[in-house]
């Protein structure tokens, strides 16, 4: 479950909901063992994020053949992080855990890793709301919110050092792919360099942008079921800014337009936030992390230079001083404007919408990433679990 999804969840309880810890630390689907199978042919994996390299992962765990062709130049998708800026790592895409530490263990199928990585309990202590030109704090709201963070590491560094070492081989890098021939026993992958790959199946990972922009052509098409139902979802702009402050002057955490906001049925959230929250640092991080409507202002401003600029003159307009004044540095992640991203992840407008671009095609093109997990869409670790799915139904239609 996401943040959005807790509070709306939360708030609808009322105080009940601090006697349930279980919403923010429990993944509503039971994790299981793939299938085993007699397949013994080659899988091609369009795209190296978070659901390609695990459905890479679990690929090489059983023996079967795979390659992952991934159109940038590095690996990782929406996680990537940034060492050097702080005292610790930043997480420039999914920071957040939003489910048990045991995910981490259930994601690489290995149950003694989640306790090899220091967890921090993210539950804000002092939250204030921005609202129609007023800064109000709302501390009582710290008792319906929690959820889980890295703290020394972050989602990148989990799949770099735990599934990328046993995968690396098998990763095609700078290899856009602009085609995909399943016409035959045999499918054909096309890359924008005309380079071909083979394989007996296919899973597909790339952002739900690819495929509403057509940037990957299909023999056949694919179904019109597919097509209609990819008008349901939009994948909407997205933005993580990340501001050193020679002094602390904010909250924990900030809700910008009041907690009505997220609870509304308009798609989006802005929120800025401690970066250093219990990560034991000595610097003042501030994060900024908007998605939706309340992005595109930031995502279409032309200068990072413009952008910083825009966003102190917010921070002296919310705190009534020139808190500006102790700005030091920052550093800026635009996903609307990233290659073969182009967005933040999945808003659906129809969630019946999910199943059916889920749905294998033809029992050749399976699909996996945070837009295809029912219950946890828009989190890394759903992502995760959706590869799981894919190779389990590939083996088991065997």
């Amino acid at each position: 479950m996401n943040r959005t999804e807790f509070i709306k969840k939360t708030s609808a309880m009322g105080l009940g909901a601090l006697l349930l810890p279980s919403l923010f630390t429990g993944c509503e689907d039971e994790f299981s063992p793939i299938f085993e199978s007699n397949f013994s042919g080659k899988v091609l994996i369009i795209g190296a994020g978070a659901a390609g390299l695990t459905a890479g992962h679990v690929l090489n765990q059983q023996g079967i053949d795979f390659e992952i062709i991934e159109a940038s130049s590095v690996y990782g998708g929406r996680i990537k992080e940034i060492q050097g800026f702080a005292d610790f790592p930043i997480d420039l895409g999914g920071e957040w855990i939003h489910t048990k530490a045991s995910i981490l263990s259930d994601l690489l199928n290995d149950n003694t890793i989640s306790d090899k990585i220091e967890i921090i309990n993210y539950s804000p202590e002092t939250l204030h709301v921005w609202n129609n030109g007023k800064l109000k704090k709302r501390n009582i709201f710290t008792h319906f919110y929690g959820e889980l963070k890295f703290k020394n590491t972050t989602w990148f560094s989990f799949f770099d050092r735990y599934i990328v070492p046993g995968i690396s081989d098998k990763i095609r890098l700078n290899s856009p792919v602009q085609s995909i021939d399943y016409s035959s026993d045999i499918i054909t992958v096309t890359d924008t360099s005309n380079t071909t790959y083979t394989g007996d199946r296919v899973i597909l990972t790339v952002p739900l942008t690819i495929l509403k922009q057509g940037s990957i052509s299909f023999t056949p098409p694919l179904p019109d079921s597919k097509i209609t139902a990819l008008d349901d979802v939009d994948m909407p702009d997205g933005i993580k800014v990340f501001m050193e402050f020679s002094e602390r002057f904010y909250p924990d955490l900030l809700y910008d337009g009041g907690l009505s906001a997220i609870l509304s049925d308009t798609d989006g959230e802005k929120i800025f936030y401690d970066a250093a929250f219990r990560k034991g640092s000595s610097k003042n991080i501030l994060g900024l992390f908007a998605v939706g409507k309340p992005s595109s202002v930031y995502a279409n401003i032309a200068t990072d230079e413009e952008l910083i600029t825009f966003i102190l003159a917010e921070l002296d307009n919310m705190f009534g001083e020139n808190v500006s004044r102790h700005y030091v540095k920052h550093v800026t992640q635009n996903w609307s404007k990233e290659p073969f991203i182009g967005g933040s992840y999945s808003h659906y407008q129809n969630e019946e919408a999910i199943s059916t671009l889920a749905q294998s095609v033809n029992n050749k093109l399976f699909f996996a990433g945070e837009a295809y997990h029912t219950e946890e869409t828009a989190t890394v670790h759903g992502a995760g679990l959706t590869a799981y799915n894919v190779v389990e139904e590939l083996l088991r239609n065997e």
